[in-house]
């Protein structure tokens, strides 16, 4: 191999991150969510529940969810049972943008 692809190869390698939910994805304004989808609803809507967050008083409440832009752009599919991580903003902390899926059997076998 020669010196060129290896050096490639090392700086992909340094580019690559771990897909860990950091505080680095959710916005300075908002507060980062963690919970199950219960319901679908049209237009790309979700019933969420919340399981995990910063602010104790919003877990076990209900929250209605939308994807965020990323998620429509690839068509990522997000189904009841799902876990999904997301933010809800300062000013309005009944509306979810869901900014990661993963799926029930991704989920139990962590």
């Amino acid at each position: 191999m020669g010196r060129v692809q290896a050096h490639k190869r090392t700086q992909k390698a340094k580019r690559q991150t771990t897909a860990e939910f950091t505080r680095q994805e959710v916005p300075a304004d908002c507060y980062a969510v963690e919970g199950k989808v219960v319901t679908c609803l049209p237009n790309t809507m979700f019933h969420v529940l919340v399981t995990t967050t910063e602010l104790t008083p919003m877990i076990g409440q209900t929250l209605i969810a939308t994807l965020a832009g990323k998620m429509r752009l690839y068509r990522i599919r997000v189904m009841p049972g799902d876990e999904v991580r997301g933010y809800v903003s300062k000013y309005d902390l009944k509306k979810l943008k869901i900014t990661y899926r993963a799926t029930k059997n991704a989920s139990q076998s962590n």
